[in-house]
């Protein structure tokens, strides 16, 4: 029971400083309610953990619950004060809301259908982290093993290179295989074991399926503002998070990528709702969820930089695309130009062409990773390919397409074509960028309309 009491605090209390901190960024929104809070507020509330955490070891204040968890409530304080007044969490029965009621019978029915098994899908994969060991090998390898010393220590302890760990000598000085990779991550898991009041390595993986379904649920409330009806948002949700690869990096909790998909899938789709509502509010939280990547993962930092072509895109779209087509200009010139390798945050980049793509073809279209999501996404993007640049569509094309070419250029043009070619990377980078091609499917499929108040 205290451990269960714990996991629940751990989870909670970030949520809730998250969720009231999205509604304060929210409160000259037009379409405000809970829903966009809610699904944004526990990565939000995540980040707000680690830097409080930060700041206390930095202060010399050694890590408890009690030092962590009451600065977490002053935030939740300070964000309800700046969110006031707070909506009524009851449906706000607009004329879109009220669709509801006009649905036939078997429309609520595929609504409730694809609500209970993400529900049960979500419930089965918090059972399988908190009864799994720390499995995979990255887990064990370069996440787990700064969480383990810092709890240990109770604050943050330097960790180095292994050359340097050699020359220093330092007792206080750590290595593991990757010593430069955030700490982000690792503080979560230290913060839910803070709450639990032990070293539990299955329970401190309690923020892999809070985020799944912080994950589903700003899914669903960014497809109802597009304007699809209730089932279809749900159907699309149940999509996504009942792709196997997706549920297997949270069933095998402890390896930071799910983290990275989420941020960068949220911040895609609150980019997108800027460039058609214009609000503040979404360009700031799409900000906050690109900040996230580069403080989760290395890789992270291209990922918010993909982010950057579409909002040119959506200021002034020749200048976007005149943009897009230099940047492509410049990718070919450095092929033909440039030196043989660089390197770029610990990537290797070259010049030689390194053929992939077989690998990449049998896990996207004949393994059973992704269910038929590659082919879907070949079918949609041809049927609906007279909206790709349009207006409202252009800077979520463009996003698109730069994921696809930051891919492209880390699988055949660098040092990670290996990791490809072993498969052990192969998954990885398309599921980063998967909640966001979705969302962008999604788009494609519904006929622009009047944004709906989430329900």
């Amino acid at each position: 029971m205290r451990d269960l009491t714990g996991v629940a605090l751990s989870v909670a209390l970030p949520w809730l400083a998250g969720a009231l901190w999205v509604m304060a960024i929210r409160r000259d929104c037009g379409e405000r309610g809970w829903l966009p809070a809610v699904g944004y507020g526990y990565l939000t509330g995540a980040f707000l953990t680690t830097l409080v955490m930060r700041v206390a070891s930095a202060a010399g204040v050694g890590w408890s619950l009690g030092a962590i968890a009451l600065p977490m409530l002053a935030l939740a304080l300070a964000g309800y004060v700046a969110g006031r007044p707070l909506p009524s969490p009851r449906v706000q029965w607009t004329p879109e809301a009220r669709e509801w009621d006009t649905l036939p019978g078997s429309l609520r029915a595929v609504f409730w259908l694809c609500f209970v098994l993400t529900t049960i899908r979500l419930a089965g994969l918090a059972l399988e982290v908190a009864w799994r060991p720390l499995l995979p090998w990255d887990a064990w390898s370069q996440w787990g093993t700064k969480a383990r010393v810092w709890f240990e220590f109770g604050r943050i302890v330097p960790f180095v290179a292994p050359a340097d760990w050699l020359r220093m000598g330092d007792p206080m000085a750590f290595m593991d295989m990757h010593s430069y990779y955030p700490g982000a991550v690792p503080l979560l898991q230290v913060w839910t074991n803070l709450c639990i009041g032990r070293w539990d390595e299955s329970l401190m993986n309690a923020p892999w399926p809070a985020l799944a379904a912080a994950l589903g649920i700003a899914f669903y409330s960014q497809a109802r503002r597009t304007g699809a009806g209730a089932p279809k948002a749900m159907v699309f949700t149940y999509f996504l998070l009942s792709l196997p690869f997706l549920d297997i990096h949270v069933a095998l909790a402890g390896v930071a990528d799910i983290f990275v998909a989420a941020a960068y899938g949220m911040a895609a789709m609150a980019l997108w709702q800027w460039t058609r509502t214009r609000q503040r509010s979404d360009l700031v939280l799409a900000a906050l969820m690109a900040a996230a990547c580069p403080a989760i993962k290395i890789e992270g930092m291209f990922w918010a930089l993909t982010l950057i072509p579409p909002v040119i895109v959506a200021v002034n779209r020749r200048i976007g695309f005149a943009a897009v087509g230099l940047l492509a200009a410049v990718a070919l010139s450095y092929l033909l130009f440039g030196p043989p390798q660089l390197t770029v945050w610990g990537y290797v980049l070259r010049t030689e062409f390194t053929d992939v793509s077989l690998p990449l073809a049998q896990h996207l279209f004949i393994m059973d990773n992704w269910h038929l999501l590659w082919y879907g996404a070949i079918a949609v993007i041809v049927l609906r390919h007279r909206r790709l640049l349009q207006p409202d569509m252009a800077p979520m094309t463009v996003t698109m397409l730069g994921a696809v070419g930051f891919i492209a250029v880390v699988y055949y043009f660098s040092s990670a074509s290996g990791g490809v070619d072993n498969e052990s990377l192969v998954n990885r980078l398309p599921l980063h960028m998967v909640p966001a091609l979705v969302f962008y499917l999604l788009l494609l499929l519904c006929r622009r309309r009047a944004a709906a108040n989430p329900l």
